[in-house]
């Protein structure tokens, strides 16, 4: 339970063990990580939210469809006055700082190897962070799943969280790579187990790797606008807006998306290797029939 001095707990919110979309609040979620292990779910309602302490931070995620409060939101976190100067929100992944404030556009991954991206926007301040998108996402309930029992985050400030938020989002694209090259591998194997034309029932093998080609550069197109993003917030020179605990953090995430890009180049590769094997295939069953 939260401090009585700090709001109530809301209760018709789903528990650390407990994940349920059924139970998603409509317009978003707002959680309250404290250092001493208290963490909860507070009230969607930004006129009675809590004022985090020293050992707390507050995360508020919002949908933007639902966006009625906001304004209220930013009175209560203080920075109404920064609001109008900010940059207008966009899809391109990119990162501001205003008066102590970050402002930090990214791109998530909603999930399957059928990915679909979401631009998720971002304020962080000294100990709260609020994230605004479009569409049901949980993200608090998404984030929260790897993290059994109660947690020492409250101990965290705002840039350090995001660090981690960041590093969810990159364990997204991993998610979904490993999908890509399972694709590609059942595809291997099925033609090496049959000729071309049964490797499917539906669509032709080429067609297959048509999409999968698509899918795989979609997949890039996404993910490596972020290089500019981590870049900045790695920079020796970024201790002034993340803090000099968190930019070690931000050099290992900067790596860990160069990795994610590599593994995306190796996709890529593993297609292009499928088609050899399909033209090996091929030519190895021309030359059967020539032979007979």
């Amino acid at each position: 339970m939260v401090q009585e001095n700090s709001v109530a707990v809301d209760d018709a919110s789903p528990s650390r063990t407990e994940h349920s979309s059924d139970t998603f609040p409509e317009g978003g979620r707002i959680w309250l990580y404290d250092r001493n292990g208290m963490d909860a779910p507070v009230a969607l309602d930004f006129s009675r939210l809590p004022d985090p302490s020293d050992d707390q931070l507050l995360w508020a995620d919002v949908d933007l469809e639902a966006t009625e409060g906001l304004d209220e939101l930013w009175e209560k976190l203080g920075i109404s006055k920064i609001i109008p100067g900010l940059a207008d929100f966009g899809d391109r992944p990119k990162v501001v700082r205003h008066d102590g404030l970050i402002q930090l556009n990214i791109s998530a991954v909603e999930g399957g190897s059928r990915f679909e991206p979401l631009a998720l926007h971002c304020l962080v301040g000294a100990n709260w962070i609020v994230t605004l998108h479009q569409g049901e996402l949980d993200l608090v309930d998404e984030f929260n799943k790897p993290l059994y029992g109660e947690t020492l985050l409250g101990e965290l400030d705002g840039p350090a969280f995001l660090s981690m938020v960041l590093d969810w989002q990159l364990s997204g694209y991993f998610a979904v790579i490993e999908e890509l090259q399972t694709d590609v591998d059942h595809l291997d194997e099925d033609l090496l187990q049959h000729s071309p034309e049964q490797v499917s029932d539906e669509v032709t093998f080429l067609q297959q790797l048509q999409n999968l080609r698509r899918r795989v550069r979609s997949l890039r197109q996404t993910l490596s606008p972020h290089r500019d993003v981590f870049a900045l917030l790695s920079h020796p020179e970024s201790h002034t807006v993340v803090g000099w605990n968190a930019v070690s953090d931000y050099e290992r995430l900067t790596e860990r998306l160069q990795l994610a890009l590599d593994a995306v180049d190796t996709t890529r590769e593993m297609i292009v290797g499928s088609f050899d094997i399909y033209m090996t295939r091929t030519a190895q069953a021309t030359n059967d029939i020539m032979k007979r």
